[in-house]
């Protein structure tokens, strides 16, 4: 099961997958505070107009479910380790993560996600002092092409090639060439 944790991770997937949060087949989730932000946030409302058209598609977990298990413990247990000042090993830098981060991290680790954010600090944090694991959303689009939930096609290179056009992030290399294989098509989005 994956956890998106952020608007680009969700932007750049739903147009490919519509139904990523309705369909447990894809195994996607999302927070409350995720949506919140993707359609209340200024700078996407001009960016990407077209968000809207998805928003009844959008179903975060309740706050019941992510507070299930031991979400409560971890959610210290993040809090502490960002209080006493832990530094990023990759960075060198002390993690700055916000409160919604903080329980974004929680929220992986109690329910045993992976997790999929573009926020670096983020993914360092969770795999760093958590082993968690993390996936881009590139990754889960091929995911989606092995298990064939997706046939890839031009309209789906058109959102990739999108992927370049609005600055999204970089995607792993692996995983390019890992798309390239899988779609047979050449990796047009950002690298």
């Amino acid at each position: 099961m994956y956890i998106l944790c952020d608007t680009c991770s969700v932007l750049m997937l739903i147009r490919i997958a519509p139904d990523m949060f309705c369909d447990n087949r894809y195994g996607c989730k999302t927070m409350q505070e995720v949506a919140r932000e993707l359609f209340r946030t200024q700078k996407f409302k001009a960016k990407y107009p077209w968000r809207t058209r998805y928003k009844s598609k959008i179903k975060a977990l309740g706050s019941s479910e992510v507070r299930k298990g031991d979400f409560d413990l971890n959610l210290d247990a993040v809090k502490n380790i960002v209080a006493i000042g832990t530094k990023n090993k990759k960075t060198g830098h002390y993690f700055n993560l916000s409160y919604v981060d903080q329980m974004i991290a929680a929220c992986t680790i109690a329910h045993n996600f992976k997790l999929t954010t573009v926020d670096g600090d983020l993914a360092d944090f969770v795999e760093q002092e958590f082993s968690g694991a993390k996936i881009s959303p590139l990754g889960i689009i091929n995911e989606w092409m092995e298990k064939k939930l997706i046939k890839w096609n031009d309209d789906f290179q058109e959102v990739i090639e999108d992927w370049d056009k609005c600055n999204e992030h970089p995607q792993p290399k692996k995983e390019v060439k890992r798309f390239e294989k899988l779609s047979g098509c050449k990796y047009a989005g950002p690298k």
